[in-house]
């Protein structure tokens, strides 16, 4: 589906591309994580919407993959996210994910919010790509509990 895309110079020009985003409820993709926060660099966004939204924020990836994906899972905006979501809508996670692979750091988080990734369909379509991995038994993963 995505053929091309007018990206920020900047994601051209780096280096390593360390990834932060904020896990909180979306209204079109019901969550935002790693994949759908890379929709920041593309300066026509309404291109995705009108293109297959969740197959766009996958394909993304086949050009351009974060070195290093940070979820900030703290506070999590559950529901009505993020323009109306009240206090009460919001919950105390306490969890920061670190992880290479977008795929199992979407994957892990969508859990974390209390969503099925295989609900979600850019993560079902990026592990379709061989972007990354769904499968978090595949993967060494340590817990650090503070």
């Amino acid at each position: 589906m995505l053929k091309s895309v007018d990206v920020h110079e900047l994601i051209l020009d780096c280096d390593v591309l360390i990834n932060v985003p904020v896990l909180k409820h979306h209204s079109s993709t019901r969550i935002t994580i790693a994949m759908k926060n890379l929709l920041g660099v593309i300066w026509d966004r309404q291109f995705y919407h009108r293109n297959g939204l969740h197959q766009c924020i996958a394909e993304f990836c086949l050009f351009r993959k974060p070195d290093l994906n940070v979820v900030d899972a703290y506070r999590v905006i559950m529901r009505y996210g993020p323009p109306r979501a009240r206090e009460e809508d919001i919950e105390l996670k306490k969890t920061l994910l670190l992880s290479p692979d977008i795929v199992a750091v979407d994957t892990a988080a969508s859990l974390i919010h209390g969503t099925r990734p295989q609900d979600i369909n850019f993560i079902k379509y990026a592990a379709e790509e061989n972007i990354g991995t769904m499968d978090l038994d595949s993967i060494k993963i340590e817990r650090i509990v503070m």
